[in-house]
């Protein structure tokens, strides 16, 4: 196989032996990023250089130059393109497959991040701490700073690919969902999911979040200014991907029967009791743990007698590792559950939880999104349950930026 070669729209492309790597990170990593485990890539891949540029990306779709300038950022042809879907990356994969007759794609996860560390088995490509030359305004902020987003600025890691750490987020094939201590050969992840992985990390953000294996992710139809791609030449693997994460306890064993409200609490009499704790550490950590900063609380009930409650959990009100979790008073019970994982997408600000009873069987579940730290524009996602919150809906955006 040839080392290198560049396609039709001068994107060049250098070959990935196959190999294997430990993915994730345990000590200085997040949860999500455990169990490390043993990852083989079973067959050899080319991957791109540079993310897409805006002059590539508008060959395909040539509307999508009004979108250059937004927020400051990606003016010149040769800046990471930005405001694109992960549907869009797949609209222009197709495109660009067809127009050449070979498969290009995304990368999976572990293509992404085998491809990133480039042998290393520190934190950076480059060792343990991130050299300066690849910063583009480290630092959150709640307001973001505009900057180059020119490809190639950077030096390239080991294996020739620049911009592996920061610049922009660049979204992969899979769907989030919590890793397996077992060893895996050429993983696509999970089969299902809510949201789908970037990876690489951005612009205005801390260095912390450009590390070889850290996660994010992003609703598929989400387009932003922190979040472009970078394509794979290759077919795809032949392996099956893992099936759906489980569901967290806040959804788990709900009863389905209609609560008899004949039994109490009256509409016309008062009812006074309390206070009940209803944030309470989880019995075995699943997935993400509860934070110290537990604050924006939102209760509604349910028809079948329970009480659910939503807050947001983090590290700080500036960060990027907000959570939603939930607990449930269930019917006749005394104790709130212990808190659980309720909507997440890792690494982004989650602020602005509202749970809403229609009045008639329907849960309606609003939260504020926004890929950066900061609260400006967040956007909201909206989705429902017609069970007493044991199953929700696909999340939409009812607000896109």
């Amino acid at each position: 196989m040839q080392k290198t070669f560049i396609n039709s729209l001068g994107m060049r492309f250098v070959l990935i032996d196959q190999g294997s790597f430990m993915m994730g990170q345990d000590k200085g990593g997040e949860s999500d990023e455990r169990p490390v485990h043993r990852v083989n890539i079973s067959r050899p891949f080319y991957m791109a250089v540079n993310a897409v540029t805006n002059a590539q990306y508008e060959q395909f779709n040539p509307e999508h130059h009004h979108l250059r300038g937004y927020n400051g950022f990606s003016i010149r042809d040769d800046e990471a393109v930005i405001f694109v879907s992960w549907n869009d990356t797949l609209n222009f994969c197709e495109w660009l497959s067809k127009k050449e007759g070979k498969t290009y794609r995304l990368p999976t996860e572990a293509e992404r991040e085998y491809a990133c560390r480039a042998g290393t088995t520190s934190p950076y490509h480059d060792g343990e701490e991130l050299p300066s030359q690849h910063h583009r305004h480290q630092q959150m902020g709640w307001t973001h700073e505009p900057v180059s987003l020119r490809v190639g600025l950077s030096p390239p890691n080991a294996w020739g690919l620049h911009e592996m750490h920061g610049n922009v987020e660049e979204w992969c094939l899979a769907w989030y969902g919590p890793y397996e201590k077992e060893e895996q050969i050429d993983p696509l992840g999970r089969e299902s999911g809510i949201f789908r992985i970037t990876r690489g990390g951005s612009h205005n953000t801390d260095v912390f979040f450009l590390r070889s294996s850290n996660r994010l992710a992003a609703l598929p139809d989400e387009r932003h200014w922190l979040i472009g791609f970078r394509l794979v030449a290759a077919e795809m693997p032949k392996t099956r991907p893992l099936p759906k994460a489980k569901l967290p306890p806040c959804m788990l064993d709900v009863s389905q029967k209609t609560y008899d409200w004949s039994k109490g609490p009256y509409e016309k009499k008062p009812f006074l009791k309390g206070p009940n704790r209803y944030v309470r550490q989880p019995l075995i950590a699943w997935f993400e743990p509860i934070f110290h900063h537990n604050h924006c609380p939102t209760i509604t009930w349910c028809k079948n007698g329970d009480l659910l409650a939503a807050w947001f959990s983090c590290r700080s009100q500036k960060g990027r590792e907000m959570v939603i979790l939930a607990s449930r008073l269930r019917a006749g019970k005394n104790e709130w559950d212990p808190a659980s994982l309720f909507f997440k997408a890792p690494d982004r600000n989650m602020t602005g939880s509202s749970l809403f009873h229609d009045g008639k069987g329907r849960i309606l579940f609003l939260n504020g999104m926004e890929v950066a730290g900061t609260w400006e524009k967040l956007a909201l996602a909206m989705r429902e349950s017609t069970d007493n919150g044991a199953n929700w809906s696909v999340p939409r955006l009812i607000n896109p930026y």
